[in-house]
């Protein structure tokens, strides 16, 4: 076989002419040999630093990724490979799928090769129940792997260990999160509401230099995941946690924040005279709402006659789509100046 041959210093150069020129064989490995190195090839032509030879030895094939698709191909009929879950949520080591009532019966055999083609993953399971409740949890069944709904999960710097059915979490949000947190100044103080098991303050304190970031989370196993994450990321200093409903832990605060982060994205705007109440002049708060496109400019507009109602301005600095919900619907952010 073709091969060019070459000494070991100069095997990166070698290999990027051959890549860049579509004469590196892809279906082999290369050959080390002492101080060189052959690089199998398509075509024979001068290569820079290296002597084209014609070896007498087999190369080794570099194995191929097997895909989902070639997994299932025997196990799914062609309608139900149209069928196949495109889309999937990772949480830590838990992949979520979303399978289709046509695709129920095959269930198990889906997640098996999901399991098989990611090495990462040892946990597949499906959404049973969408966020439903007044914690906004949900029911998911183990399909495939470990038989466990708990995970640590690793964003933004962060570890966040959590229960699929305990705590509402969406892996989706991570850079949302991040963006909250680069757009703090350094010595801010920072509330989040239905802080659930900690994601924003965590990834706020880690990313941020802010000077203290306070949760309020309802939900109790929620708090109580929170609670061990702060300790996990040893952010005891700059996060503090507090259980409870925010109608009743706000009111007496005796501070007010630079910046008031409200992650429920339904319903989130019967909770900003409490964010008001507690929010600087000049301080940002940060509303989401799930929308459709064109109800975006319209709820920006309730918003703000909402907050004025309430007896405070505010001028809508950026309308954010931060994820999408369903086709059509989004998860939007929009950052709110408190006048």
């Amino acid at each position: 076989m073709l091969a060019a041959y070459t000494e070991l210093r100069y095997a990166e150069k070698v290999k990027q002419f051959l890549l860049k020129k579509g004469f590196l064989h892809q279906d082999h490995l290369p050959v080390k040999e002492l101080d060189h190195i052959f690089f199998a090839m398509t075509k024979k032509v001068a290569v820079p630093h290296a002597k084209v030879v014609n070896t007498k030895f087999s190369f080794p094939e570099r194995q191929k990724a097997v895909t989902v698709d070639e997994l299932l191909k025997k196990e799914l009929t062609a309608k139900e490979m149209e069928l196949l879950p495109r889309t999937q949520e990772l949480v830590g080591e838990i992949l979520i799928l979303e399978i289709p009532e046509e695709l129920k019966k095959k269930g198990k055999v889906i997640a098996e090769a999901y399991l098989k083609v990611n090495k990462h993953i040892t946990t597949v399971v499906k959404k049973s129940d969408i966020h439903t409740g007044q914690y906004r949890t949900r029911k998911v069944t183990i399909l495939a792997g470990k038989k466990t709904k708990e995970t640590i999960h690793h964003e933004n710097g962060i570890e966040l260990k959590l229960h699929l059915e305990r705590t509402y979490f969406s892996a989706r949000s991570g850079s949302e999160r991040l963006r909250i947190a680069q757009s703090i100044k350094p010595g801010e103080e920072v509330l989040v509401m239905f802080s659930g098991a900690a994601p924003y303050p965590l990834v706020i304190a880690k990313n941020s230099e802010a000077r203290h970031v306070y949760g309020i989370e309802l939900n109790p196993e929620a708090h109580a995941y929170a609670v061990e994450n702060v300790l996990l990321n040893n952010l005891q200093d700059r996060v503090t946690i507090m259980h409870g409903d925010v109608k009743h832990k706000i009111p007496p605060l005796k501070k007010k924040f630079d910046r008031i982060v409200m992650p429920l994205p339904k319903t989130g705007e019967q909770f900003l005279d409490l964010a008001l109440l507690k929010a600087k002049k000049g301080a940002i708060i940060h509303l989401y709402s799930f929308l459709d496109e064109a109800e975006i400019n319209p709820y920006a507009k309730k918003v703000k006659q909402i907050c004025k109602k309430l007896g405070k301005e505010v001028k809508v600095l950026r309308k954010v789509k931060c994820g999408q919900f369903s086709p059509g619907t989004f998860r939007v952010c929009l950052d709110l100046k408190v006048l």
